[in-house]
C-alpha cells in the first residue's frame, strides 16, 4: 500500500506520517526548550516591563507554575509505576525522590502520594491542574477529602474540580468542609478524632530563647488568630517591628496579662524574682526561675507589671534565701489612678502616634519604682509594652509638654 507524505507542521516539533503513528515528542528536547524558556525570562528585566505587561505576565507564570507541577506529577507517578526508583538501588521512590532532588523525606512522600492519587484517584483534578487553573494547594485540599470520603468522593470528584477552577482554596476549603459533613455518618466523631492532633510545645535551647511550636484545632486557631489581630497591630506609623515580631509581643502581652488576672503572690501563674539588694540597683546578674540570665531591661521593665513579685534578700546557700524585702507599698497604680491616667494621657499610650488604648497600657513610673519613685500621677504614665520597653532601653525618655501633659521623646540627637 503506497502512503502520502505530509509535510510536517514547522511549528509542531513531531512529524506526522499518514498512515503511521505520531512520532513521539523527544523529551530532552522539550526539557531543553523550556529550560531555554525560563532561562530567557531570567535574563530579562521586569523593571523594563510597562505594567500591563507585568500586569499580564503574572497570572500566566502562575498557570504555567501550576501546568509544570502537572507535568512533574506525570512524570514521578509514570516512573513510580515501572519500579524506576528500586532498578536504580533505592528502598523507594519518596527515598530515591528526596535524595535525588534535594528535598525532605516527608515533602518527597507527599509529591509521591499525590502523583499516584493524581493518576489513579483524580483524574478531573489532574486535568485542571494540567489547564493551569488550580494550584498544588487546591489539590493538596481536594487529597485530604478524598481521604475522609474514599470510593464516595470518586462520584463528587468532577464537580469538586470544577468549583475549584472557579474558587481560591479557603472557598475549596469550606465547600468540602461541608461535602464531608453530609457524606460521613458521624461527622462530630470524625471532628472530635482529628481534634486529638492539637498539640502546643513550649522549650527552652541552650542559647536561653524558648521555641514555640505547635498544631491548632480551627476553633483554638480561630481565636488565637482573633487574639492576634487585637495585641499585634503596629502601634503607629514608625512601628518598625516585623508581623512576625509583632505576634511575638503579641503572644507575649497575652501572658502578661493572663497573670496579671491571677492573684497569687506564689506558685503557679505568677513569677516570682530573687535579687540581692546590689542586683536590685544594677539590674545585673538576675536570674529568671528557670536559671537563665535576665537582661537589666528585663528587670526594669518587669518591676512595673503586677505578675513578677521581688524577694529582695541574701542568699544564704546556693538552695536557701533569706528574704529582707517583699515587694514595695503601693507599687502599682490603683484602678482610680489608672482611670484617671486614662483621662489625662488620652486614653492610651503616650508616644505620639501610637495607638494602643488604655486598658493595655502600663502605669509606668517616670521617676523609677525603685529608685525612690512614689506611686501617684505626678510620677505615672500610661505606655503600652512595646514603647515601655524601649524606655527602658534607652531609647525613649518621658518629657513633659507646655500644658503639663506626658509624651515620649527620642534620646539619640537630631541629625
Amino acid at each position: 500500500m503506497t502512503t502520502t507524505e505530509v509535510p510536517a507542521d514547522p511549528g509542531d516539533p513531531a512529524e506526522v506520517w499518514v498512515g503511521r503513528s505520531p512520532t513521539p515528542p523527544d523529551p530532552a528536547r522539550l526539557l531543553a526548550d523550556l529550560q531555554a524558556a525560563v532561562a530567557a525570562l531570567l535574563a530579562a528585566d521586569p523593571a523594563e516591563w510597562c505594567l500591563d505587561e507585568l500586569e499580564s505576565a503574572i497570572p500566566q507564570l502562575h498557570q504555567v507554575a501550576n501546568q509544570t507541577a502537572a507535568v512533574q506529577a506525570r512524570v514521578l507517578a509514570s516512573y513510580d509505576a515501572r519500579g524506576g526508583a528500586q532498578i536504580a538501588g533505592a528502598r523507594g521512590t519518596s527515598d530515591w525522590l528526596a535524595t535525588t532532588v534535594r528535598i525532605p523525606p516527608g515533602h518527597a512522600g507527599w509529591w509521591v502520594h499525590t502523583a499516584r492519587a493524581l493518576r489513579d484517584h483524580l483524574p478531573a483534578t489532574a486535568d485542571a491542574l494540567a489547564d493551569g487553573q488550580i494550584s498544588l494547594d487546591h489539590v493538596r485540599v481536594i487529597r485530604a477529602a478524598r481521604r475522609q470520603l474514599g470510593e464516595v468522593f470518586d462520584l463528587v470528584e468532577q464537580q469538586v474540580a470544577g468549583f475549584a477552577r472557579e474558587h481560591c482554596v479557603r472557598d475549596l476549603r469550606g465547600f468540602l468542609d461541608l461535602l464531608i459533613q453530609n457524606y460521613t455518618p458521624d461527622p462530630d466523631h470524625d471532628t472530635e478524632t482529628a481534634r486529638q492532633r492539637r498539640r502546643a510545645n513550649l522549650s527552652t535551647g541552650l542559647d536561653g530563647w524558648w521555641h514555640l511550636t505547635g498544631f491548632l484545632d480551627p476553633a483554638t486557631g480561630a481565636a488565637l488568630a482573633a487574639a492576634l489581630d487585637i495585641y499585634a497591630e503596629p502601634t503607629g506609623p514608625h512601628d518598625d517591628r516585623s508581623a512576625g515580631t509583632r505576634n511575638a509581643d503579641a503572644l507575649a502581652e497575652i501572658a502578661t496579662r493572663a497573670l496579671d488576672t491571677v492573684d497569687r503572690p506564689t506558685g503557679i501563674g505568677h513569677i516570682t524574682l530573687t535579687l540581692t539588694p546590689d542586683q536590685l540597683a544594677t539590674g545585673l546578674g538576675v536570674r529568671w526561675p528557670c536559671g537563665l540570665l535576665a537582661s537589666r531591661t528585663d528587670v526594669r521593665t518587669a518591676s512595673c507589671s503586677a505578675h513578677v513579685t521581688y524577694v529582695v534578700g541574701t542568699p544564704v546557700d546556693d538552695i536557701h534565701w533569706k528574704p529582707l524585702a517583699v515587694g514595695f507599698a503601693e507599687r502599682y497604680a490603683t484602678r482610680a489612678q489608672r482611670a484617671a491616667l486614662a483621662v489625662r494621657d488620652g486614653s492610651g499610650c503616650v508616644h505620639p502616634g501610637c495607638t494602643v488604648p488604655a486598658h493595655r497600657c502600663i502605669a509606668h513610673h517616670i521617676q523609677h519604682w525603685d529608685h525612690g519613685g512614689p506611686t501617684n500621677l505626678n510620677n505615672l504614665v500610661l505606655i503600652c509594652v512595646y514603647h515601655h520597653r524601649r524606655i527602658h532601653h534607652g531609647r525613649l525618655t518621658i518629657v513633659r509638654t507646655s500644658d503639663g501633659r506626658c509624651t515620649t521623646a527620642s534620646t539619640r540627637a537630631p541629625p
